[in-house]
């Protein structure tokens, strides 16, 4: 039997499982997609909200001063560059000239400035902009930020499309979150939102896309629609999103599991895609407790784990074996420090473990009742009773199992996804475990390394900075990255020049 499983390290993004659209077909102008959505985005205020349903709707219809390109590097979107001040504090902006919002409304320095203050009252990830001491328009088309402290990593920041930090109209930014009108400068505008049904956009006819941009580059570059209308259903059963996609109901379907996708590949009716990396799977350790604040233990842990068994068993059809805590492709993308990844020695294992101060108590592994982190946990558990470690699972659902993970007992073990963070970039990766957050007991060594990291302008000091981050982590077994992996999407055939990313990109596309 096929599988679609890829052990080197594939470009950063998405690979396309089929062949490529024939990019010499005509281009055409016209038609409306229905695109088959797990849920329903909790909130179209871009600002507000950082669930992956609203940014698979928001990020068409919203824009940011910077977004991010085809490998997650910040690049100028309605900004056309930036000027930054020699001690590292002063951020200039010139806007770009001519671009509509929705309503008509050109764009100007005041509409940023009023965004960006109110991203900083009430943004989703407010603190992304808490170095900023303040913002101006120095012009009609020219905003000044002053940081309070040298930030490095601001235009990564700010070109997070976590919560993004959209641009509105000055009006619409001066309400509160989710009493906004949903205008925008994106390539398609708002048409209608039924929570319980469905989103529809459209092509935006006064579009003014960057005039630096060339082609489609990840979530910024040039966005062309074709396409008249998108709507977004909102279908959380599995079997009635394929049922619907199967009689041409639905054009494109968000995710579709490795069977399903098995299933349809041969039909030359579907087109079928992998985006691949899509998350991490991490597993974590509870330093505050013990035997799993032990160094010894936790290496012992780490040599002894087979995670090629892990990930083929729990995402036996898309799957990457990768131990960098970033995604291959990435600027700060290195393998340094990664030796000790998915070493699979129990005699290894053994050798630790007796140096630890574990006497065989039983130990608790929280997972939620996802099926991949429970086939994880329960990998763990076979493999670890190996070397003499008693591990117990917990199984909840995600708000209770998370609730427990961020509190300093009751758990030992912890499995989830880290989806969003590595691709944002060094920072991102690094944050939560800053004053101990995810492993619930301060690392100096960490928390020394993120201040760093957010004062070195230098780039080069930076990556040297993020691998010692990534060293540290096998060094110390601070927490275990078992590989990367990705989901299936598919669509109709008919839907042409499609390249699955982050979000089901909805410009450059056309129906056959």
């Amino acid at each position: 039997m096929k599988r679609w499983m890829i052990s080197s390290l594939a470009a950063m993004g998405a690979v396309v499982l089929t062949a490529a659209p024939d990019a010499a077909l005509a281009q055409r102008k016209g038609g409306d997609v229905i695109i088959g959505m797990v849920q329903a985005p909790p909130s179209l205020d871009a600002q507000v909200t950082s669930a992956q349903a609203a940014r698979n709707v928001t990020l068409h219809l919203y824009e940011t001063l910077f977004a991010r390109d085809e490998n997650a590097k910040p690049v100028p979107e309605l900004a056309e560059d930036v000027k930054i001040s020699g001690d590292g504090k002063t951020y200039v902006f010139p806007i770009r000239k001519g671009v509509k919002f929705h309503n008509g409304k050109e764009l100007d320095a005041n509409d940023v400035v009023a965004s960006l203050e109110r991203y900083r009252k009430i943004g989703a990830s407010a603190s992304l902009l808490k170095a900023i001491d303040t913002v101006k328009a120095t012009g009609p088309h020219e905003v000044t930020i002053g940081l309070n402290e040298v930030q490095s990593t601001f235009l990564d920041n700010l070109s997070s499309p976590r919560a993004p930090i959209a641009i509105y109209p000055a009006e619409e930014a001066a309400k509160p979150a989710n009493q906004i009108n949903y205008i925008g400068t994106g390539p398609f505008r708002f048409v209608e939102y039924k929570p319980d049904s469905h989103v529809k956009i459209a092509r935006f006819d006064g579009y003014v896309p960057n005039p630096k941009a060339t082609g489609r580059d990840g979530l910024a570059g040039k966005k062309e629609v074709f396409l008249d209308s998108v709507t977004f259903r909102f279908m959380p059963e599995a079997g009635a999103r394929n049922a619907a996609f199967e009689a041409g109901e639905v054009q494109l379907l968000e995710t579709v599991d490795g069977p399903t996708a098995k299933r349809l590949e041969g039909n030359k009716n579907y087109a079928i895609y992998k985006v691949l990396p899509f998350a991490f799977q991490v597993i974590k350790f509870n330093h505050a407790q013990a035997p799993t604040g032990d160094v010894n233990f936790r290496l012992a842990v780490q040599a002894a784990l087979d995670m090629e068994e892990i990930m083929g068993i729990s995402y036996p059809d898309i799957y990457q074996m990768d131990g960098a805590w970033l995604y291959p492709g990435a600027p700060f993308y290195s393998t340094t420090g990664t030796e000790k990844y998915n070493k699979a020695d129990l005699a290894a294992g053994k050798a630790l473990l007796a140096k630890s101060g574990y006497k065989g108590e039983k130990l608790t592994f929280i997972v939620d009742n996802l099926r991949p982190n429970i086939d994880t946990a329960t990998v763990l558990q076979q493999r670890l009773k190996e070397i003499g470690i008693n591990v117990e699972l917990s199984v909840a659902d995600w708000p209770t199992v998370s609730k427990t993970g961020f509190t300093p007992t009751g758990w030992h073990f912890w499995v989830h996804g880290y989806g969003i963070e590595p691709y944002e970039g060094p920072a991102s990766v690094m944050a939560p475990w800053v004053n101990g957050t995810s492993q619930q007991k301060k690392d100096d060594k960490i928390d020394a390394l993120y201040a760093s990291l957010n004062t070195a302008m230098d780039e080069g000091k930076r990556k040297q900075i993020f691998t010692e981050f990534q060293t540290h982590m096998y060094d110390n077994a601070v927490a275990m990255k078992a590989g990367n992996y990705g989901l299936f999407q598919v669509a109709t055939g008919k839907l042409k020049n499609f390249k699955p990313s982050r979000i089901p990109r909805m410009w450059g596309v056309w129906l056959d």
